[in-house]
């Protein structure tokens, strides 16, 4: 059993994504009725015109760098690494009824299988009681790591007490929390929801020339949806002719609790141009009311995580017009390559690393599947690696 070395202690975490686009600060916001939370922009007070504004010239400039395929896997700053001859991680999923969470599985299994490790994968579904149960399985396998897939560590405070006291390092993957070797993730990958929020925040305020009127769902189950919900509303609150509101779910009852709550904001925004919804599976849901409503002409949906069927809609401009996604099996290879920096007492910047992000719309997305990863993510970890 591999213990983590002493240099991985809690370090603070910096200012992980400013290589990638401009800092977003989030505005003033306002409490609005029946529990969301709402900020509108007063158009009454501007005669400027807002595609001359500096917000605005932002905006389209960071939705521009957000369509455009990236190139470099973000890895390849840390330099090589040497992988060790053996290594077992046991692989919390979250829900695998849920296509993006299925694919986070694949990436893992795709990088395990190209250095002949292994990978013990439990599926923790969308309740507590479920993580609980993968995680005590965990600690029980004495795996070299655990991966926990999206849920906050005070989940399952017991069992990584268990963890640590056995000396197994547990990477966080989408979790929404930082770091801390001492009594949560050794380290973190995919500390990115907030910017994915940013990203189409930014693209909508682009889309609308700054007149868009947003209402974002979000759902509770997954941190990560309501980071995303911050940078989308952090993006919409530098528009000051924009509108936005945030209303809550939970995954766990989104089929029968989410499409009553879509009709009722549909029917009761007649000025609605815009729903954002998070994760992927929800945007189709939004889909669906829009279209039942008779609104898919004047209403757009945005959505995450690169499923297959949005994106569908995606390439016909079929009410869902923009996805955000990372790097969808990139993250798996990004996870084992962070495992192995780990296992060699390599130094990982804040303990955070993150794969690429890319914003599709019908002129990026791919013609076929989603977005899997950097141009050519494979061959470049396994440059990295040295096992080309």
């Amino acid at each position: 059993m591999r213990t983590l070395p002493a240099l991985l202690r809690p370090v603070a975490v910096g200012a992980v994504l400013l290589a990638t686009v401009p800092m977003l600060l989030a505005g003033c916001s306002s409490d609005g009725s029946d529990g969301a939370d709402s900020t509108a922009g007063d158009t009454s007070s501007t005669s400027t015109d807002a595609a001359s504004t500096a917000w605005l010239d932002d905006a389209k400039a960071i939705a521009d760098q957000a369509t455009t395929m990236p190139t470099t896997i973000n890895a390849a700053a840390n330099g090589p690494v040497d992988p060790p001859e053996s290594m077992s991680i046991f692989f919390i999923g979250c829900d695998q009824s849920i296509p993006g969470c299925v694919a986070q599985v694949t990436g893992v299994q795709e990088a395990a299988d190209a250095l002949g490790y292994d990978v013990q994968v439990c599926d923790a579904k969308s309740d507590t009681a479920s993580f609980q149960n993968c995680f005590s399985q965990a600690v029980n396998a004495k795996p070299d790591f655990i991966v926990n897939n999206a849920r906050p560590a005070s989940d399952a405070a017991e069992s990584y007490a268990d963890a640590h006291a056995a000396g197994i390092p547990v990477i966080g993957q989408f979790t929404s929390e930082k770091p801390d070797p001492e009594t949560g993730n050794a380290a973190e990958v995919g500390y990115v929801c907030e910017l994915e929020g940013e990203l189409l925040g930014n693209y909508i305020v682009a889309q609308s020339e700054g007149k868009a009127n947003v209402a974002v769902f979000a759902d509770t189950v997954y941190r990560c949806n309501g980071q995303r919900a911050d940078g989308v509303k952090a993006a919409l609150e530098k528009c000051p002719t924009c509108e936005v509101t945030v209303d809550t779910y939970s995954a766990a009852t989104a089929m029968t609790d989410l499409p009553p709550a879509l009709q009722a904001k549909i029917q009761s925004s007649p000025g609605l141009t815009w729903i954002v919804a998070t994760p992927g599976f929800s945007g189709v849901m939004a889909a669906d009311a829009i279209r039942q409503a008779g609104k898919g002409d004047s209403i757009s949906v945005g959505t995450f995580d690169g499923d297959e069927p949005t994106l569908a809609l995606v390439r016909d401009q079929d009410i869902v017009k923009a996805d955000v996604a990372s790097g969808v099996y990139e993250n798996g290879w990004t996870v084992v390559d962070v495992a192995m920096r780990l296992a060699n007492g390599m130094d990982v910047p804040d303990l955070i690393e993150n794969p690429t992000q890319l914003l599709m719309t019908v002129d990026s997305a791919p013609a076929e599947g989603t977005y899997y990863g950097a141009d050519g993510f494979r061959d470049q970890f396994k440059e990295l690696w040295g096992i080309q």
